[in-house]
């Protein structure tokens, strides 16, 4: 066998697919590197070297709430402090590290002369989105007493624990091992190769006739999986949440399959988990822990997870990488299918995790939206999506290996097509109906630019809040006409999406002096999954020589994607007209700037 370094471009498929299984045994250990660097670089430099890092927040002043103090059944002292200041980029997380200048509080640090830091709880904070005030709760050091000191920034805290994802991994590389040449027939190894899913017939996928009947097809392919893997790659609008539902409600009442639904979040899956009931399951069959009040489904705990699956009748049973790979809360093979949602946000290396909890795999999601954040360097591409891995460099999913789902019910045909030229190879297409039946008076759809004239600017920009306050404006009152009715347009039905913390911040306060608080704003981070008739991108920076952490970051395909495709009517591009008065150095900088100049060139539109 050849490994990474030995010949990578001679080896084979099965070579790779081996190589990509060692790989994943230390990726999580990989990963965790960066961010130990980071933070010790945040502790022994200035703040101005690192004040726009990844969720820190830098205060600009610090105050007790509630001094020390031992609430009942606490084992330690704590006082809650008030932070006031910026979140650069990101987001806060619960447990965050507080750092303290010297002279260090005892136990925090070996050296008192130096920066210290202790581990805090975020409370509470006033806008989760852009928090500019927030309140943490230290606690005692273990090795010391309490202190007067204040902390003046909060740091992302330690990494998550993945014990439990290592050693799923260890247990399939073992196996892997052990077969050598030979490779398990599963529905991993299977992926990692890139075949064609293995049917119990033999025959290809079937194909529906019409979109209508992509829910046949998909329950169809699965029911003929032989141990194997099925892909649906769903972009925006297009209905896979309702369509996954459907397929899986129908396995468990036809057919009484076992389903597992895991994601990178517990709301992406509780999400799915409601899509099931109201698809027809037994909410008594469908379960997860730690839900959110007034669920239809039934919540279970962790311990009850084995016997929850193990009854018969076939279930659903949702949760994160932690719960399925976790052989004692989901036995190994006890699934008939686990149903990975976002797919092209789970990477391979947590595929492998927990793919030994089922026999067969169903990849859900879109790899051209925003990708899972990766900071280790790996040997093998295992920090890559599962999907994006399938769809292989190219824009839409080879049908071979399972279904793209074609038909956008969200998009207005105008905004639709040059979402579908940008990042889906021009097969994306709006539903007929759709441009019958919505209307904006006195607006044309589709993606159109506002030019704003401004210099200098990095990560906000006045200009640009100031022309989209005065368009909204002259927007609201307008005749919107969908399918549910006509209303006046209001700021209700408009979204500013902006890649920029630091806009974020600005165009809220100008919105909001402007009596326009109902307008959602935020970054395209936060707004994947959000639609509105009527969208606003704020580019934010004047030129190529402004735009912190590179035009790549700015013009990336991926993020212009979710930003416009949360449009169901118009989508404006609000942007300096030297933002893209330049050359690029590399042909991948190049492709980039062609296609975002390409998102407003000339189309007729339909309206």
């Amino acid at each position: 066998m050849k490994f990474a370094g030995d010949g990578v471009e001679e080896r084979s498929v099965e070579q790779t697919a081996v190589a990509m299984v060692a790989a994943a045994r230390g990726f999580h250990k990989r990963e965790d590197k960066p961010f130990w660097w980071s933070h010790f670089d945040r502790v022994n430099n200035p703040v101005d070297e690192w004040s726009d890092n990844t969720g820190v927040f830098v205060a600009d002043t610090a105050e007790v709430v509630t001094d020390w103090h031992q609430p009942p059944r606490a084992r330690k002292p704590q006082r809650h402090v008030r932070l006031t200041g910026e979140l650069a980029n990101g987001e806060l997380a619960h447990d965050m590290y507080a750092l303290y200048d010297p002279p260090a509080p005892e136990g925090l640090a070996d050296d008192p002369d130096r920066r210290a830091f202790g581990s805090v709880a975020v409370l509470e904070c006033d806008d989760p989105e852009v928090p500019t005030a927030v309140i943490v709760c230290e606690r005692q050091p273990k090795e010391g007493d309490v202190f007067d000191q204040l902390p003046f920034a909060l740091a992302p805290g330690p990494p998550i624990n993945t014990r439990p994802l290592q050693e799923s991994i260890d247990a399939t590389a073992a196996l892997v091992a052990a077969g050598l040449p030979a490779l398990p027939a599963d529905a991993v190894t299977d992926v990692l190769l890139r075949r064609p899913p293995r049917t119990v017939s033999g025959d290809p996928l079937p194909r529906p006739a019409t979109p209508a009947g992509n829910a046949d097809a998909i329950t169809a392919a699965l029911l003929d999986l032989d141990s194997s893997y099925l892909a649906v790659h769903g972009p925006p609008g297009t209905g896979k949440t309702f369509t996954s539902a459907a397929v899986i409600a129908r396995l468990v009442a036809e057919h009484r399959w076992r389903v597992g639904v895991v994601a990178q979040s517990h709301a992406v899956v509780e999400n799915l988990l409601d899509g099931v009931v109201a698809a027809g399951a037994d909410p008594q069959r469908v379960g997860k822990k730690k839900a959110r009040e007034g669920v239809a489904w039934t919540q279970i705990a962790e311990k009850d997870y084995p016997a929850f699956i193990a009854e018969d009748g076939g279930c659903v049973i949702g949760g994160t990488a932690w719960d399925f790979a976790n052989d004692a809360r989901v036995p190994r093979q006890s699934l008939d299918l686990l149903v990975v949602e976002e797919a092209g946000q789970f990477n391979l290396a947590n595929t492998i995790a927990v793919a030994s909890a089922a026999r067969n795999l169903l990849l859900l999601g879109d790899p051209q939206q925003l990708p899972q954040v990766s900071q280790g360097t790996h040997p093998e591409p295992v920090n890559e999506s599962a999907l994006g891995w399938l769809v292989e460099g190219h824009h839409t999913l080879p049908p071979e290996r399972g279904y793209f789902l074609e038909v956008s019910y969200r998009m207005h045909p105008d905004v639709c097509r040059p979402v579908s030229r940008l990042s889906y190879d021009g097969r994306l297409l709006a539903y007929e109906k759709v441009s019958a039946a919505r209307r904006l008076d006195g607006v044309t759809p589709g993606v159109r630019v506002l030019a704003v004239e401004h210099t200098g600017n990095s990560t906000e920009s006045p200009e640009e809040a100031d022309a989209i306050i005065d368009e909204i404006g002259a927007l609201l009152g307008a005749a919107w006409t969908d399918e549910d009715g006509t209303v006046a347009l209001g700021p209700q039905h408009i979204l500013v999406v902006t890649p920029y913390n630091a806009q974020v911040v600005l165009l809220r306060r100008r919105l909001d002096a402007a009596g326009l608080s109902e307008v959602q704003v935020g970054t395209v981070d936060k707004f994947q999954g959000r639609q509105a008739p009527v969208v606003f991108v704020s580019m934010t920076a004047s030129s190529i020589d402004d735009v912190p952490r590179g035009i790549g970051f700015l013009l990336n395909r991926n993020r212009l994607n979710v930003a416009i495709s949360r449009a169901k009517y118009a989508a404006v591009m609000v942007r300096s007209a030297r933002l893209t008065d330049y050359l690029p150095g590399q042909p991948d900088g190049l492709i980039d700037l062609g296609a975002f100049l390409a998102l407003t060139a000339c189309d007729t539109p339909t309206g």
